[in-house]
């Protein structure tokens, strides 16, 4: 099965989930909610005033009192960057570049939380930890114009549009707490995760973000 493919049937499954949450919530083995949060770090290059986030629902599956697992499917607004650059290309004539990149990802989690108090309590500080399947798709924009010599003449400005995608499973660690009113939970947490896509100027290899997660 090709990735894209895996992507979008788990998310069907996402979807399906939350279609008996009413049903399978009354079991208390799982818990459903959404996470959104923006990154600690401005983005590399980033030039323009799109502010990057990640958003998405997730689904927590009670292994013990004090051990959960979560997962979900989370969407990466990734930034944009823009730049102009000038080079003696071809010989006697200038050529002029301007490009724009913009990046963006979808997310698979899977994460051990651990909690460090019991659940009787209305906060536990938890860790969480393991592995995430990304989908990184990068954008990139080029439009550029030749100049040539004496007597100075342009030729018709030339556009090059790339994309690239990237698949990699890279690990996450994050720490936070768990407020809890009733069946409702609040969890602030600050998480870091590496980036293997991370080799373009428009992500980060080594991201951390402040996120925050509602369920129940």
């Amino acid at each position: 099965m090709h990735p894209y493919d895996l992507v979008k049937a788990y998310y069907l499954v996402s979807i399906s989930w939350f279609a008996v949450l009413p049903v399978i919530a009354q079991t208390q083995f799982f818990t459903f909610g959404v996470k959104g949060g923006v990154p600690a770090q401005t983005p590399l290059g980033q030039t323009d005033s799109q502010m990057p986030f990640v958003l998405g629902p997730i689904v927590n599956v009670r292994i013990s009192s004090r051990i959960s697992v979560e997962t979900g499917v989370l969407f990466h607004r990734l930034g944009q960057q823009m730049n102009t650059s000038a080079f003696q290309y071809p010989e006697n004539a200038v050529t002029i570049n301007y490009s724009t990149e913009r990046g963006r990802a979808i997310e698979l989690p899977f994460l051990a939380k651990v909690y460090l108090l019991g659940e009787r309590r209305t906060w536990r500080p938890f860790v969480a930890a393991g592995p995430s399947v990304r989908r990184t798709s990068l954008e990139a924009n080029n439009l550029f114009t030749v100049l040539s010599s004496s007597p100075l003449v342009g030729s018709a400005p030339q556009s090059l549009n790339t994309k690239t995608v990237k698949w990699n499973v890279d690990p996450v660690i994050g720490t936070g707490i768990d407020f809890r009113t009733g069946r409702f939970h609040l969890e602030p947490e600050v998480r870091y995760s590496y980036w293997g896509s991370g080799k373009n100027s428009a992500v980060r290899k080594n991201q951390v973000e402040f996120l925050l997660g509602f369920r129940f």
